[in-house]
């Protein structure tokens, strides 16, 4: 599934060039009349339909703090949407991340298989079950299922997940929606919301697994994040391990067309 200051000098140039050509530049007359701003409308978009062969694939750099020490951290990170049948659809997603200092690697190599099912109506992304291996057994979710990614995405909004499992772990994330706004990647730039997450993925174990917390931008055209700035914890090789990550789209089998709703 997941990623950033690209965004701001674009944005803010261009507003600003739109503004000084709408006005003639700061050339003012004081007997034009004013008027009351217009108050803004939040943006609201509908997410894309997820399609067999979809994948996303993101270069991903930072560092790690891994048994008292500081690695520099770089890998590539890929999600993989496939059609299981009747409406299910397998959405992969695959970490391959390598620990440097001086002579000493880590390499550290994870994989989930979220199983999903879409309504095509509402657009509205149920999870299913998960499982650590493409070809185990699903885990499933608890009945009644839970909305894991929401249909509409508006501005100034926010939205809650949480749900348990047959083995007993647990998934939450809360998403702060804010603004919609351009977004720079290797892959292009997308209209994205900037959403603050928190992430957490619970196993049957005295400990967290993994969670993560991050200022992310989401795209609705493509249905998913396309750059994130984390802060994740979890464990690697028994040990306690946290990463401060940047991930950013790099390549992409999705068009801008192929993704409008």
């Amino acid at each position: 599934m997941h990623n950033k200051r690209l965004y701001g000098s674009i944005a803010v140039s261009t507003l600003t060039m739109m503004w000084l050509a709408g006005c003639g530049g700061v050339t003012s007359s004081s007997n034009s009349p004013t008027s009351p701003s217009t108050p803004s409308i939040p943006s609201t978009n509908q997410l894309r339909l997820y399609q067999h062969g979809d994948e996303f694939v993101y270069t991903v750099s930072g560092v790690a703090r891994y048994l008292e020490q500081r690695y520099e951290v770089s890998g590539t990170r890929t999600v993989r949407i496939r059609s299981a049948g009747a409406g299910v659809l397998r959405y992969t997603w695959e970490s391959r991340l390598r620990l440097r200092r001086g002579a000493d690697t880590y390499n550290d190599d994870r994989m989930i298989v979220y199983t999903l099912s879409q309504n095509r109506q509402s657009r509205e992304v149920t999870l299913l079950g998960y499982s650590a291996d493409p070809d185990g057994p699903m885990i499933n979710a608890d009945l009644p299922y839970r909305v894991f990614v929401p249909g509409i995405l508006n501005e100034n909004s926010n939205f809650t997940y949480s749900t348990p499992f047959e083995n007993q772990s647990n998934i939450s994330r809360l998403w702060q929606i804010g603004r919609i706004e351009p977004v720079q990647t290797y892959a292009g730039q997308y209209s994205c919301y900037q959403v603050r997450e928190e992430f957490e993925f619970d196993y049957p174990f005295p400990f967290v697994e993994y969670m993560w917390n991050a200022t992310c931008w989401f795209s609705p055209q493509l249905g998913v994040m396309v750059r994130s700035e984390t802060i994740e914890q979890g464990w690697l090789n028994g040990e306690p391990i946290e990463y401060r990550l940047t991930e950013i789209l790099q390549r992409t089998n999705v068009s801008l067309q192929s993704a409008t709703p």
